[in-house]
């Protein structure tokens, strides 16, 4: 991204900055709530195009790649849509055709997924049944169906309770190798075990990007305990 920007009117929701991901690297996006990290992903999802700058994959515009780009990229809404009365199954079935997926290939994918996120024997079930941890894990499952390359979550342990949110963090962990993957939160712990590069947003700003230990230094106070 560079010297990125995004104004509904007179509002300016993201108000500049740049930051650079490479390949495979695990990123997190932190700040507090209504800092922009959802505007910020959803035009790096090119579901909304930034007022100015740019952001570019290998070095092309992600707009101007266009399906290109999104064949090779997964995307976990913090709200995602679903037919209530669709099993998981069925749901991700769905979602497949969606992305254009052969069918024969898709179910052995969904085969595949549902054992990963540990919803193999909830696969029958429909999707108004499920507890917020279950659907969280069929929302990454229908990210990574198309087993992108980029990686992109946004809120993915919101609302959960603490164990469902560490056996979430493991499933990110496990799922996230060999891709770059970045993913936004206002829980700082949820960042300890997956990132290696965090990004600090506030007010619209990406005021500090590095590795934990880099960010930890660049603060100014001290606290001990």
């Amino acid at each position: 991204c560079h010297n990125i920007k995004k104004a509904f009117g007179e509002e300016v929701i993201v108000s500049g900055g740049s930051f650079h991901i490479e390949d495979h690297e695990k990123a997190a996006l932190v700040g507090p709530n209504g800092a922009g990290k959802t505007t910020l992903m959803r035009m790096l999802c090119t579901l909304i195009k930034p007022t100015s700058g740019s952001i570019l994959c290998d070095g092309k515009d992600i707009f101007a790649l266009d399906g290109e780009y999104r064949r090779i990229l997964g995307y976990l809404p913090q709200e995602f849509g679903f037919y209530p009365e669709f099993s998981v199954h069925d749901y991700l079935m769905y979602i497949a055709s969606i992305k254009g997926m052969r069918t024969s290939i898709a179910r052995k994918r969904v085969t595949e997924l549902l054992r990963q996120v540990g919803l193999a024997k909830m696969q029958n079930r429909k999707m108004k049944k499920l507890s917020g941890g279950m659907k969280r894990r069929a929302g990454i499952a229908q990210a990574m169906l198309n087993n992108p390359k980029i990686l992109i979550l946004d809120e993915p342990t919101a609302g959960l309770d603490p164990n469902e949110r560490i056996r979430f963090r493991n499933l990110i962990s496990e799922l996230s190798q060999d891709r770059l993957v970045l993913l936004s939160t206002h829980i700082v712990s949820d960042i300890e075990y997956i990132a290696n590069q965090v990004l600090l947003m506030k007010d619209g700003k990406i005021s500090h990007s590095g590795t934990q230990e880099e960010i930890i230094q660049s603060v100014p106070v001290k606290v001990w305990s």
